[in-house]
């Protein structure tokens, strides 16, 4: 008898801290983002991490479809962003980069309402993240990723901070300019006008 209520207590223990873990994350949406987005490794990062290794794989099916094409078809992005995407996946596998490689700034983009770079990632809707690889023969490559929540605009505490899905939206050399996301920080933002061919 004496081992069911120990049973007992520990079940009802058990039940008790799953309930409170339940309501703080229901109800703390700081917590919430801690426990749900970081350690499943839906970060930004792991995006391009396994892009990268695709890459070096030379699995250029698994490339493409982690660099997902969602462009204005009036402003013709859609089959730029397509022949980047080529070009960049055949260069890359080409240079035969190092597995390893330095992320060198990460700018957060707020996609709501005011359209900025901002401290805090909890309430991002993308990332423009400077890259740098080094070739075969150590020579550095350096190429900016942009990665975007699959549905925009993102709007973080307004909305308790919803999960987000990251997206590879557009890679390229730095020394080039985007083609998804046409604003820029420097230190203000600054929106690119699309080139028409």
């Amino acid at each position: 008898m004496k081992k069911i209520g120990l049973i007992f207590v520990f079940l009802l223990g058990v039940c008790i801290g799953v309930g409170g873990l339940w309501l703080i994350i229901n109800n703390n949406e700081h917590v919430r983002y801690y426990l749900l987005e970081l350690p499943t490794r839906n970060q930004p990062e792991s995006k391009i991490d396994a892009f990268v290794q695709a890459v070096i794989r030379d699995d250029h099916t698994e490339a493409v479809r982690l660099w997902e094409i969602q462009g204005d078809s009036s402003l013709n992005t859609s089959s730029e962003l397509i022949n980047r995407r080529e070009s960049v996946i055949s260069d890359l596998t080409a240079e035969e980069i190092n597995p390893e490689y330095i992320i060198m700034d990460i700018e957060w983009w707020r996609t709501c309402c005011e359209l900025t770079v901002i401290h805090d990632s909890r309430d991002a809707g993308g990332a423009r993240i400077k890259v740098q690889f080094l070739d075969q023969i150590g020579k550095p490559l350096q190429y900016t990723f942009d990665v975007f929540a699959r549905e925009q605009p993102y709007f973080g505490g307004a909305q308790g901070y919803p999960e987000r899905d990251w997206v590879i939206r557009d890679v390229y050399p730095s020394d080039q300019e985007p083609l998804f996301w046409l604003y820029v920080y420097q230190p203000h933002v600054i929106y690119l006008e699309a080139v028409e061919p």
